[in-house]
């Protein structure tokens, strides 16, 4: 988020009028960038994929039998494991081997 924008935010959160019934939810990978200004308003919540790797290796499986109507040959945790668990980048290396299939 820019500089810009959490000046304008903070205006919003901080006054005397906020927009009633607002529940503002922010998303972001990281919140290193963000003032502290900004981040002491808001409610950090931490997600971990520890754990994930088996889960996403059926999920990979499943969606390989859903686009291809077969069972797979690949090694679903292993690319479960080469993502870091990280569901959005596994997917990616599906879709290029659905496309090479």
């Amino acid at each position: 988020m820019s500089q810009a924008a959490q000046l304008a935010l903070l205006s919003k959160l901080d006054s005397t009028d906020p927009p009633p019934q607002t529940v503002w939810i922010f998303t972001a990978n990281d919140c290193e960038r963000l003032e502290k200004r900004f981040l002491s308003r808001c409610r950090v919540l931490e997600f971990s994929n520890y754990g994930l790797r088996g889960d996403l290796a059926s999920f990979l499986a499943e969606v390989w039998k859903a686009e291809t109507g077969k069972e797979g040959t690949l090694d679903w945790t292993r690319i479960a494991k080469d993502a870091n668990s990280n569901v959005r980048e596994a997917l990616q290396t599906l879709e290029i081997e659905l496309l090479a299939a």
